[in-house]
């Protein structure tokens, strides 16, 4: 008899870079924690993507491999992967990042012993072609000024509870919200009551490199101020720091992304090309 995995981790994938692909499959299997599934969803990736993706399906019988018929987005892949998850608690992960060998474990242990919490995140060392090049601290206990600056929880390194899914109705999959997913779920959540943490170690290298911020374009800044707009008055923030808070994304959009990445190293005393 087939016992079902303690934690599902959910995966959207198009057109993936195999090499990071397979790091990101291989630290799942080399978990402390071994009772886990990942739910690997192909957004309607081009044959030679697709290859990639059966061919990481292949590397432990814990990956399940679902297909789709044409590419619909992150949010769409997620509520899939979601709905044919067998775990109590739902894990994301993207498709260029990796997962520490502690970082199932250390999740499910922290919100079995706090349960005022619906999901945690953690710290993130950021990667790139040359490897290590700085860290990310999101606030420990977030609230709602933290929504201001960003999106208060790396989205690939957060642990849910299934059912705080499953109450908030999952991801929004408007393609007005496109690359914005996860700050809309996140405070949608905390409009409602709901409430994460983030451990301040590092248990996930994110993917950081001068083409992440290429992707970064002006019409995806506008949605996120369009977003931030609605989101944060509904966090209760008084009108002036909500309106602070949504111009941001429009006064980083005036920089060029390879200004920010080279100021990104700059600060942390890095070579920035």
């Amino acid at each position: 008899m087939r016992q079902d995995p303690l934690v599902s981790v959910v995966m959207g994938s198009f057109e993936p870079c195999w090499s990071r692909l397979r790091r990101a499959v291989d630290s799942l299997v080399g978990q402390t924690l071994p009772e886990w599934e990942l739910l690997l969803w192909d957004d309607g990736s081009s044959p030679q993507g697709a290859l990639a993706l059966e061919q990481a399906a292949r590397l432990d019988p814990r990956v399940r491999l679902v297909h789709a018929g044409e590419n619909r987005g992150l949010a769409h892949g997620l509520n899939q992967c979601v709905e044919r998850a067998r775990g109590p608690y739902i894990a994301r992960l993207d498709d260029d990042d990796l997962c520490f060998p502690q970082r199932l474990r250390r999740q499910v242990d922290f919100l079995w012993e706090h349960p005022a919490y619906q999901w945690v995140g953690s710290a993130a060392l950021l990667l790139d072609e040359s490897g290590p090049w700085g860290r990310l601290r999101p606030p420990t206990r977030p609230g709602r000024r933290d929504f201001l600056r960003a999106s208060p929880y790396i989205h690939p390194s957060v642990m849910f509870r299934r059912e705080v899914l499953e109450l908030a109705g999952g991801y929004r999959e408007d393609k007005a919200l496109f690359g914005c997913e996860d700050y809309e779920l996140f405070a949608r959540l905390h409009s409602r009551g709901f409430r994460g943490y983030n451990l301040p170690e590092c248990l996930l290298g994110y993917w950081e490199s001068r083409a992440s911020y290429a992707k970064r374009t002006p019409a995806r800044r506008l949605r996120e101020a369009a977003l931030r707009c609605r989101a944060l008055p509904r966090l209760g923030l008084p009108l002036p720091e909500a309106l602070w808070g949504a111009a941001r994304p429009l006064a980083v959009s005036l920089v060029p992304p390879g200004v920010q990445y080279r100021l990104k190293r700059w600060e942390r005393g890095l070579p920035h090309g």
